[in-house]
């Protein structure tokens, strides 16, 4: 509805677009992994059915969830760099 203003707050949309970007991230890893002809493909794609669902879940307007999701999916990013 044009002149009716936004739930988000701008640094809400920020949140989001990082919570996003970490997803992306943590996406292409997940992808080349499951790609793999190793015994991790399956587990990998797995987790990337997983992290799809949650993404598409999470409720944009609550800022506490966006965190948390983002919390979780920058904690795997480290463990999987860390492991190379």
């Amino acid at each position: 509805m044009p002149g009716v203003p936004s739930v988000w707050r701008t640094n809400d949309v920020v949140t989001f677009d990082a919570m996003r970007a970490a997803a992306t991230r943590l996406t292409a890893i997940l992808v080349a992994r499951a790609r793999d002809s190793g015994s991790s493909a399956l587990l990998a794609r797995d987790e990337l059915t997983r992290l799809g669902s949650e993404v598409a879940d999470v409720d944009g307007y609550d800022r506490t969830a966006v965190v948390a999701l983002t919390g979780r999916i920058e904690a795997r990013l480290r463990e999987l760099e860390d492991r190379g």
